[in-house]
């Protein structure tokens, strides 16, 4: 059981260099580039949307990320993902 839990541990230190690579080649490939512009637009067009209907504004037209903003928040949001998705495969694991 304690050797479960230090290989878990092990495997969720060496996820964060992996999530920080993950948002380096976002800048210098061009798929991957464009991969996380895309994510980074969906999300923020959801996250506006949201906060328009929470604070009852009325819809508006919602302006994109500029690509350097975006690549910067879909690389960072696919690299958060990476990590929990590796949490969340530990946790099941040990079950």
């Amino acid at each position: 059981m304690s050797s479960f839990k230090i290989a878990s541990l092990l495997f969720r230190t060496l996820s964060k260099p992996v999530a920080n690579a993950l948002k380096q080649q976002a800048k210098s490939h061009d798929i991957f580039r464009s991969l996380c512009i895309n994510v980074a637009q969906l999300a923020h067009r959801t996250e506006m949307n949201w906060k328009m209907k929470v604070l009852g504004y009325k819809k508006e037209k919602i302006r994109p990320l500029n690509d350097a903003r975006a690549v910067d928040a879909g690389a960072n949001f696919l690299g958060e993902a990476f990590i929990f998705s590796v949490a969340v495969s530990l946790i099941l694991a040990e079950q």
